[in-house]
């Protein structure tokens, strides 16, 4: 089980990582204009922003999970 849990941390990390990369390169893709790849318009931003939000939301709540005996208390 714990093994299992560190991997959907880190799974949480890896979408958080990669969300932020595509926002951030496509936001400088809609500045500098560098490519018309479909996926690097503007209108995906909203995509990797959700990416962002998922990842480090999935992060969070399995980093902080409540324990067995502190629920008790």
């Amino acid at each position: 089980m714990e093994l299992f849990l560190k991997l959907i941390r880190y799974a949480g990390l890896l979408i958080f990582a990669v969300g932020v990369l595509l926002s951030t390169v496509t936001l400088i893709n809609f500045i500098f204009g560098l490519t018309d790849a479909l996926w690097f318009q503007i209108y995906f931003i909203r995509l990797y922003l959700f990416l962002v939000v998922s990842g480090i939301l999935l992060y969070i709540l399995i980093t902080f999970r409540r324990k067995d005996n502190e629920k008790k208390e």
